[in-house]
């Protein structure tokens, strides 16, 4: 741990010096430089880890944030956000002599969502994407035992409810509790993943006022950090109906290696949705799914491989959603169930969760992770989404 706070602090004493040669750029935003404690219990449905994770996990956190101040419409619809980089490394368990699970390190972007200001107070939701690497992971000689974590690189998620109080010009408090989690989405098996539930606690450190050059021609005038929010007039919105239509791709492995030939399997997802944005930042959505999963050539009980047909391997189903706009990204989530499918292996109800970032007018990137018998991975999406407006 100690050599992960020395790498912490040299980011953060270079972080320092960069704003400060910087501070006379009217274009950087406000930034801040944030330090976070993780702890809280390992939630896992581990057959063999139960001793290991007991005495649950911590983490260490840096980011480096940049605060938006409403020059853009969708920075005052979103009650002036925050955004940007940092790592974090975790240790998932308590005994130093780990050689199960390791000390995943992980890169991300984060978006904190101001949901309430009251006095020096304001309460926040964080959401954090990224990606995790491990050492220790699942092998069928070396570590049978580890039934969580089956591939080096995963998904990194997380998010949490903080509530901030502003201790001075420069210093915020910050604590919270939310979840970590930590998956490859099925395309290396076995794939239970980490659930991480806890607390944070840490402090923000804000810089000087971006552009100002009052530091050099008036050094006794004392800096503002903390940005003037701009509010303009927001024009009426006006809402609209859409057609939408999204294609994407996956890989997934049934059964883990070593125990198979460590085949993977082709995936797909089709949607067609109706969508209605009713709020300058929200959109609900009600639409068809038609699914293909390779690997049900397996999964059907009672038929051999060989004779499972293509259309067995698909499913067909519908689903509810919410599309959430930032900018040019857009999160969504849909809860969705089942009127066709050949397998029960998947349960009857599903989820879709992810996002878009919209590259025209019509045309928008789409990843998400597809799961099964409700919040468990079944595969990650890889695709397009195409959109137009019909009213």
């Amino acid at each position: 741990m100690k050599k992960h706070i020395l790498t912490i602090t040299f980011l953060f004493s270079w972080f320092c010096g960069y704003s400060q040669e910087t501070a006379t750029d009217p274009q950087i935003h406000y930034s801040y430089f944030q330090m976070l404690y993780h702890t809280g219990v390992f939630w896992s449905r581990s057959e063999y880890l139960v001793e290991q994770i007991k005495d649950g996990y911590k983490g260490l956190e840096a980011r480096i944030g940049f605060q938006t101040t409403g020059k853009e419409l969708w920075e005052q619809f979103n009650n002036y956000p925050s955004y940007g980089f940092g790592i974090h490394y975790g240790d998932l368990v308590a005994d130093p002599q780990d050689t199960i699970l390791g000390n995943p390190f992980s890169a991300f972007m984060f978006y904190s969502a101001p949901r309430a200001r009251f006095g020096r107070f304001s309460l926040n939701t964080d959401l954090s994407i990224g990606l995790s690497y491990t050492t220790l992971i699942y092998d069928p000689v070396s570590n049978p035992f580890n039934d969580v974590v089956a591939s080096n690189i995963n998904l990194y998620f997380d998010f949490n409810v903080n509530l901030i109080c502003m201790l001075s010009d420069r210093l915020d408090l910050k604590a919270g509790y939310g979840i970590t989690h930590y998956s490859n989405g099925r395309i290396h098996m076995p794939q239970k993943g980490v659930n991480n539930w806890g607390w944070n606690m840490g402090l923000n450190y804000h810089f000087v006022q971006p552009g100002q050059k009052s530091l050099i021609e008036s050094p006794e005038q004392k800096p503002s950090v903390r940005p003037e929010y701009i509010h303009t007039e927001v024009p009426e919105h006006i809402s609209f109906e859409e057609i939408q239509f999204m294609y994407a791709v996956g890989v997934v492995e049934h059964i883990p290696r070593g125990e198979s030939d460590g085949a993977h399997y082709f995936t797909s997802s089709f949607t067609a949705d109706y969508a209605l944005a009713f709020r300058p930042r929200m959109a609900v959505t009600f639409g068809m799914d038609m699914l293909y999963d390779g690997s049900l050539a397996k999964a059907i009980k009672g038929i051999p491989p060989e004779e499972v047909t293509t259309f067995q391997k698909m499913y067909l189903g519908s689903h509810l959603g919410c599309h959430f706009f930032i900018n040019r990204l857009t999160i969504l989530c849909n809860f969705g169930t089942y009127f066709l499918q050949h397998s029960n292996d998947r349960g009857f109800w599903f989820m879709r969760a992810g996002g878009r970032i919209r590259l025209n007018d019509h045309l928008h990137a789409h990843i998400c992770i597809k799961t099964k018998a409700g919040i468990r991975a079944d595969w990650i999406e890889w695709g397009m989404a195409y959109s137009f407006k019909i009213r």
